[in-house]
């Protein structure tokens, strides 16, 4: 639909490296906050940023964009899936256990290529949807930390099915968000990544602030207390949520979240060689399935 090629690669394996850190950034806070400030955080101090990045974007190269009512729902569509995928992870943890959890949220990746090819029109070639398989594939098998037989034992549990359901929200956030960056009718990639991303931030700021208020207004003063720990997880919020937009806004969201499933593999290169963790032959088959994979979608997908 545009003309940046393959510019929304880079992008996107910046987007999955800005997101790595402000994970481990974000579980720090759990020392000072509950899980929804932590959350939260991410949003409050992005959204000064966001304004930022949109005025500055704004006063540079003013144009009328064509904002419209879709793309109103579209934003917030994703950013009350988002949070309810949070939410549903969060759950999936609590069911059980972190692995099983994340295990079953990594659904994400043909939930995506389903609903894209459904409410964006936007269907993978068959090579592709073989692809998107075996990323999902080799996803599982890296993140079924207690082995595929238990894990699969579990899928009963609500551990699971509140896994498969924050991959489902996940998988929407995605789609919506490249609904509401194409549905602009004029403008460059950036101008569109720029409205969208505030137009975004803002609506998740205002719905997850008021869910904290009403439930435990007293964290607010706690996030402003911590905020020199919190403002770095804004920031690397904000380059990462960056990135996913101007990526989708380039490409399809199958392609950008399947590439970005590289997070898993980069993890476990990470604790082979630097943790020296012991590993598993599944671990190796997992690994070659996830690039195998998202050759096939990027290539021929």
């Amino acid at each position: 639909m545009f003309s940046d090629g393959l510019l929304w690669i880079p992008i996107t394996l910046a987007a999955t490296a800005a997101q790595v850190v402000r994970t481990a950034k974000q579980h720090e806070l759990r020392n000072y906050l509950s899980a929804l400030g932590a959350a939260y955080v991410r949003f409050l101090f992005a959204w000064p940023l966001a304004a930022v990045l949109l005025g500055a974007n704004l006063l540079i190269a003013p144009q009328n964009l064509g904002l419209s009512a879709r793309f109103a729902i579209w934003i917030f569509t994703a950013a009350l899936v988002q949070i309810a995928g949070t939410v549903l992870l969060l759950q999936a943890f609590r069911a059980r256990d972190f692995a099983i959890g994340t295990v079953y949220s990594k659904a994400e990746v043909i939930l995506v290529a389903t609903g894209s090819a459904i409410f964006l029109e936007e269907p993978l070639r068959p090579v592709g949807w073989l692809g998107a398989a075996l990323v999902a594939i080799g996803v599982f098998l890296l993140a079924a930390k207690s082995g595929v037989t238990n894990t699969l034992k579990n899928w009963g549990e609500p551990a699971a099915w509140f896994g498969v359901a924050a991959g489902l929200f996940f998988a929407l956030s995605a789609i919506a968000i490249r609904g509401a960056s194409t549905s602009l009718e004029f403008g460059s990639t950036w101008d569109r990544t720029s409205v969208t991303l505030f137009a975004l931030i803002s609506t998740q700021c205002l719905l997850n602030g008021a869910v904290l208020y009403l439930n435990n207004r007293h964290e607010l003063k706690e996030i402003w207390t911590h905020r020199r720990k919190c403002f770095p997880v804004g920031f690397l919020s904000f380059a990462g949520t960056t990135g996913w937009i101007a990526a989708m806004t380039i490409t399809s969201a199958t392609k950008v979240r399947t590439l970005g499933q590289l997070e898993i593999v980069a993890a476990f290169f990470i604790s082979l060689f630097h943790l020296k963790e012991q590993r598993f032959p599944r671990d190796y088959l997992g690994s070659a399935l996830v690039f195998v994979g998202i050759l096939l979608v990027i290539a021929l997908g």
